[in-house]
């Protein structure tokens, strides 16, 4: 039977293995390419420029092995046709790479001009004697003839190609010495590498007996090789090593059973695909049996060590600071460069320094910054909030600002964000090991703070000896009614739904004269009996100041009575965070203070969207004794603006996977309300309904309660009648 890989157009040559190396190189940049993660546009344009390269050196490999002349002719019709979409698609690489096409509009405008200019190649070239009109024999391949308009295809693919390698030797030659410069170099040299197969053309023009820009095409693609794996040039967060070990499996595999075709010879079917099978096998054992050996004979690295350090003394550490200390150590001792921390506080929005040292509230990550950075993973860079959400991106780009920060590394567990590791912008550029090492110790870093927390959490759970009881009934008749409460233009509606049949929650709304409203919600430590006295002394105390100061009221005197009657119910064992705020509409403002409480949000009506705002105050918990009122804060007030309050129970509530609903999803929800539906009533219907389908009918791990307020005018508000919610 006649072989499968000999026809009449087509017999195995050995002089193709050598031609087989510039399509090899490239399959990898090409696999490459495709897994990583990380600059997007740029693997765009480098995808585009091997692939429109490939059908080139492919033309050029099978040259040998083609016995007819006309399918000769196809395959260089078919590559000839892609060269200027080669050069347009490298132009943009190189534009791009050094953030021309990011900053002007005209440089991007003249990329996809050059694009277009190519693509109009591609029929003519491939379907007419335009660049190919026939092809010639030499001694053992066959290659083009230019055709009569061989020379302006050329000209085109000059004059698309100049701009990109202008700016890239103007910014190699130019920028002060630095590891960009440096990977510039690289990237250019690799570029003139892979352009210098042009050097063929004299070839189809009768100039030259051999070939050589496959040779020069395959040194460029394994100079970008070296560049994308060494040099980190697209600064690749992860990538999957499957495809790349497969594209090699197949590249030796290939050579190996063309090798053997060619000295068997003529056989049937059945002996070559035993032939071919026996030759991947053997490719593939013997890269498994290196695997192997390499693997048992490596060792454990200096870094390896280093990052161990970090884990067992860890353990060892008293508090949050010290840990912190302990890293920026070994990060400093493991890449050269001396890193800050900034710790998340556990009990409120707050942040210090390794040192211990408060943040100050200007320089703190903004809460809506925190809920999108608790979603991420791995280093994010100054130079590219390009891929940052727009909501948040002048957020981060101000974090980055503050904080004279190159690459910010997020720490977190479970969407929680325990603290950010700042590379300053002064230290070198990190990349491939380096970056990998950094991320890798962020990684322990959050594991050690973890375990310290717990360790606090267990002994202050420790320290609780006994339950106080109350029943549930009293703390109940503590709490408002059914809503929603109008008190002149002010409309507040709440639920309150425990856990357990007595809660740690409490709210509470207090008019303060005909026009002013005080809303008040906490939560004690827990759930249960304990929790529900400390709740009912807050209540309790909260009236007593209200009916006793009446439209006078103090937010900061609040603060420390409610402080006062906590610590002397609950012993010094429970606390209770609190967020207490006047809304005022003669003033125009909100006047709120915050111990330690989860981050209300004011939600105001735009020209399009719902604008967010956090209502940030800065606290301790209460019930620790302190002696100093938290600052009040105050924010402009608008007709129709709407206030959410809720306790960390609302954004805890876990659905079957176990994922909490989470600050990030209540902030989009927020966001998405419509004008006609951005009534109190709604909002609380809304949000109640998302946490509880989220939840799917599980029993609550922590009570959840749920404030809406709204300021609206007489000719403002809404004349829904009230929907009933849970007390």
């Amino acid at each position: 039977m006649q072989s499968l890989w000999v026809s009449a157009s087509y017999e195995p040559h050995l002089l193709s293995l050598a031609f087989a190396f510039a399509p090899a190189a490239m399959s990898i940049v090409i696999a490459y390419a495709i897994v990583i993660r990380g600059e997007t546009a740029l693997r765009g344009w480098l995808l585009l420029h091997f692939a429109s390269l490939m059908p080139y050196v492919t033309a050029v490999m099978l040259s040998p092995s083609l016995v007819s002349p006309a399918a000769a002719e196809a395959a260089f019709r078919l590559a000839a046709a892609f060269i200027p979409m080669a050069a347009a698609a490298g132009a943009g690489f190189q534009l791009g790479l050094l953030g021309i096409t990011a900053r002007s509009r005209r440089a991007r405008l003249g990329v996809w001009i050059g694009v277009a200019a190519a693509a109009a190649w591609i029929v003519p070239a491939a379907m007419t004697d335009a660049s190919v009109i026939g092809v010639r024999p030499f001694p053992g391949f066959w290659f083009a003839d230019a055709g009569p308009l061989a020379w302006v295809e050329l000209a085109t693919t000059f004059v698309i190609s100049l701009p990109g390698f202008v700016a890239l030797t103007l910014a190699a030659i130019r920028r002060p010495p630095s590891q960009d410069r440096r990977q510039l170099r690289l990237v250019l040299a690799a570029n003139f590498v892979t352009y210098a197969g042009l050097f063929d053309v004299a070839l189809a023009y009768g100039v030259g007996w051999f070939p050589f820009g496959w040779l020069l095409s395959g040194i460029g693609s394994l100079l970008v090789v070296r560049a994308l794996i060494v040099e980190d040039l697209l600064r690749a967060r992860a990538f999957d090593t499957t495809a790349p070990r497969l594209v090699l499996h197949l590249a030796l595999g290939v050579v190996l059973g063309w090798y053997v075709l060619s000295l068997i010879g003529d056989n049937t079917w059945w002996g070559d695909v035993l032939a071919l099978a026996a030759a991947f096998a053997g490719v593939r054992v013997t890269l498994a049996v290196i695997g192997l050996v390499n693997r048992g004979a490596r060792v454990q690295g200096t870094l390896d060590r280093v990052l161990g350090q970090l884990v067992t003394r860890s353990r060892g550490a008293r508090g949050e600071t010290e840990v912190a200390q302990l890293a920026i150590d070994v990060v400093e001792l493991g890449v050269g460069v001396r890193v800050e921390v900034l710790l998340a506080a556990a009990e409120d929005w707050g942040w210090t320094a390794s040192s211990g040292a408060r943040v100050a509230d200007e320089r703190a990550p903004d809460p809506l910054v925190v809920g999108w950075l608790a979603e991420q993973r791995g280093a994010k860079f100054a130079d590219e909030l390009a891929y940052v959400p727009e909501d948040v991106r002048d957020l981060v780009a101000r974090l980055f600002e503050q904080h004279a920060a190159r690459a910010i590394v997020p720490v977190t567990t479970r969407d929680e964000l325990l603290a950010l590791v700042i590379v300053p912008r002064s230290a070198r550029k990190l990349r491939g090991r380096a970056l990998e090492f950094l991320e890798r110790a962020a990684e322990r870093f959050g594991e050690a703070l973890v375990h310290v927390r717990l360790v606090k959490r267990a002994a202050d759970r420790a320290a609780i000896a006994r339950e106080v009881e109350l029943a549930a009934t009293v703390q109940q008749q503590l709490l408002p009614g059914k809503g929603p409460h109008v008190h002149g233009e002010v409309t507040v509606i709440g639920s309150w739904l425990p856990a357990t049949r007595c809660a740690g929650d409490f709210w509470g709304v207090y008019p303060l004269g005909e026009r002013r409203v005080l809303v008040a919600i906490g939560d004690v430590t827990g759930h249960g009996v304990a929790s529900a006295t400390v709740t009912a002394s807050a209540a309790a105390a909260c009236e007593v100041v209200v009916r006793r100061d009446g439209a006078d009221l103090e937010l900061g005197k609040l603060a420390l009575a409610l402080d006062g009657a906590v610590r002397r119910v609950g012993g010094g064992e429970l606390g209770m965070t609190c967020f207490a705020a006047i809304l005022d509409p003669d003033a125009r403002e909100i006047r709120f203070v915050s111990c330690g409480h989860t981050t209300p949000y004011l939600c105001r009506m735009g020209e399009r969207d719902v604008e967010l705002q956090a209502l940030v105050g800065r606290g301790n918990p209460l019930g620790a004794g302190s002696a100093l009122a938290p600052k009040v804060s105050a924010k402009p007030l608008r007709a129709g603006d709407l206030v959410v309050w809720y306790t960390d129970g609302v954004i805890d509530a876990q659905d079957a996977a176990g994922e909490p609903f989470g600050d990030r999803r209540l902030q989009r929800m927020l966001r998405r309300l419509e004008r006609a539906h951005l009534a109190p009533v709604q909002v609380h219907a809304t949000v109640h309904a998302a946490v509880s389908a989220h939840r799917g009918g599980r029993a609550r791990h922590d009570d959840e309660t749920l404030v809406v307020a709204q300021w609206a005018p007489p000719l403002a508000a809404s004349t829904e009648p009230a929907t009933e919610v849970a007390r």
